[in-house]
């Protein structure tokens, strides 16, 4: 009983830092928990709220806090297994603590919050040479649980940012063509082929933002101008009269360049989030509307 209490704890912590380190420090940041944890939300959200875009919205920030409690609880159980085990002989009891006979799990699982979290009540002490370690360790991890969160809050709240200011200005360019009357494509050409050069580096940057923090696609904006699945049509329909003939090389070069930007961001977005493996731009961006509620709701 004792070894396999010990073998499976410790298998629950190395599950949680495996985790947090492909999540976090691996270059295409998936981590097997955490995208479980991610999708599983996804997937509830979307079928409870029915067509609630508000609601939706809140299916990001649910699964960024559900992925660290996630975390948290493999490491308070996996430390809770090793020390449970060794309940009550392992231990000295203070003043007023109280552990029942032959070493309650609940005495364990108290310990182990107790040390993950740093708040060191001394009320129950290891005295065992091998469990006087566990605890500092169980604390350091605890640690650098709290600091993996506080950094990919701030990694992700600059991804976030890259999303709104390429939307924002997508929807400016669409909404700027349909006031004047007049479209890119008719404008100076070295101010139009500077436009559209700015919007590949800010789609190229969307589409390696996607794949190091997948987690990022399940930030669904609340408004339709804020929405790359709804804005994406008309920046396609802006790439297609730059890059017609009679337009200036330079001009038609940087729209080419543009639309391959845009089709390597949908599909990636297609094989990682949607289950579109052919390729087809026009088949991930339908599937990419339908899965953020977007196709029946607005066009």
């Amino acid at each position: 009983m004792t070894a396999l209490s010990s073998v499976g704890g410790a298998l629950l912590v190395v599950v949680a830092l495996r985790d947090v380190f492909d999540t976090l420090f691996h270059p295409h940041g998936r981590g097997v928990v955490s995208q479980v944890v991610i999708r599983l939300t996804w997937r509830v959200m979307r079928t409870v709220v029915r067509g609630n875009h508000v609601a939706l919205s809140l299916a990001g920030p649910m699964a960024f806090v559900g992925v660290i409690i996630v975390w948290g609880a493999l490491v308070a159980v996996g430390f809770s297994l090793l020390l449970w085990p060794h309940f009550p002989e392992g231990f000295a009891m203070g003043s007023g603590a109280a552990v029942e006979d032959g070493g309650h799990f609940g005495d364990a699982l108290y310990l182990s919050l107790v040390n993950l979290t740093s708040l060191g009540y001394g009320d129950v002490v290891a005295t065992g040479d091998v469990l006087r370690f566990l605890g500092p360790l169980e604390t350091l991890i605890g640690v650098g649980l709290l600091t993996a969160s506080i950094s990919w809050i701030l990694f992700l709240y600059r991804v976030l940012g890259d999303y709104r200011s390429l939307s924002h200005e997508i929807s400016l360019l669409a909404d700027t063509e349909r006031t004047s009357g007049f479209g890119l494509a008719s404008i100076d050409p070295p101010v139009a082929a500077g436009v559209l050069a700015d919007l590949t580096s800010r789609v190229v940057t969307m589409r390696d933002d996607f794949v190091h923090s997948p987690i990022a696609y399940y930030f669904r904006p609340r408004e339709p101008r804020h929405a790359l699945p709804v804005l994406l049509p008309s920046l396609l329909t802006v790439v297609e009269e730059c890059s017609r003939d009679g337009n200036p090389p330079a001009l038609r070069f940087q729209a080419v360049m543009l639309r391959q930007a845009i089709e390597d961001l949908l599909s990636t977005i297609g094989s990682q989030f949607v289950g579109i493996h052919s390729g087809d731009p026009d088949e991930a961006l339908t599937a990419y509307r339908r899965d953020h509620l977007w196709a029946t709701s607005t066009s």
